[in-house]
Parts: C-alpha cells; sequence; structure tokens
C-alpha cells in the first residue's frame, strides 16, 4: 500500500470528494510497481483551503499528456478534470491522475497529527503509521 499526501487547493479539493473530478493534473507520478494501491490523502491548500487533511480517495491510474485531446475526448476530459481548455494547453506536458471512491473525513485534521509540520508542495510520500492514524479518524 503506497499512502501519498496531495495538496489540492479550492475548489477542487471539493470537487475530488463530490466524485466530480475525476482526474488531477500533476507534472510528475509516484513510482509505482505493478499491482501497487494508492491512497491519496486530500491536504486543503491556500489560502481559502482549510489547511488540513479533509479526506482520500484512490489513485487508479495516470497518463502521461504529452499534446492536447481532441474531438469527444477533448470535452469529456476537460469535465472530468474540472479545468478549462486553456488551462489544459498551459500546463502540458503532464500527468492526469485518475481518482476515485473520494471519502470525507468527519473533520478535518491538522498535519501535526501525523507529525508533520508543512504541507508538500505538490505531493509527498507519507508513511503506514501516519496513513493508519487517519484511518482511525474515518472510524
Amino acid at each position: 500500500m503506497i499512502n501519498i499526501l496531495l495538496s489540492v487547493r479550492r475548489p477542487f479539493s471539493e470537487k475530488i470528494l463530490s466524485g466530480e473530478k475525476r482526474w488531477e493534473l500533476r507534472k510528475n507520478v509516484p513510482r509505482l510497481k505493478k499491482g501497487d494501491s494508492v491512497t491519496l490523502w486530500l491536504y486543503e491548500s491556500g489560502k481559502d483551503g482549510k489547511r488540513a487533511i479533509i479526506g482520500k480517495c484512490r489513485m487508479v491510474s495516470y497518463v502521461y499528456m504529452r499534446h492536447m485531446p481532441f474531438g469527444k475526448a477533448l470535452g469529456l476530459f476537460i469535465k472530468d478534470a474540472c479545468v478549462s481548455k486553456t488551462r489544459l494547453r498551459t500546463y502540458l506536458p503532464c500527468y492526469a491522475w485518475g481518482v476515485q471512491d473520494p471519502v470525507r473525513l468527519p473533520a478535518a485534521v491538522p498535519l501535526s497529527d501525523i507529525g508533520l509540520t508543512r504541507p508538500p508542495q505538490s505531493w509527498q510520500y507519507i508513511t503506514n503509521e501516519q496513513a493508519a492514524i487517519l484511518e482511525r479518524r474515518l472510524a
């Protein structure tokens, strides 16, 4: 099991947790082996965010995007990534992380509760012990 703490700004954090956003755009991806299970813990960042861990989802795939999709694929991707065509074009090349099964934590969890003092700029691995603390908060 791989656990990742992912910094996400509002409103995208809410869109992931609602299931509306199914692709998250990032410049790189974790090192994965075939069959790895990845849990993404969502840290809500930004001036309007809670600045705490607010939920989790599963990373089920990723796709390297070098060029803009076209035709129907472009429309579907923009809808499922909750980004504009302009934003996508300016962010390429990038990886699209497929996310599913969002779960909101009953209460936001400060980073200090898992022994961290600052959030990741984009994402970082967390230990199984840190993830276990977060899992207990779901109960």
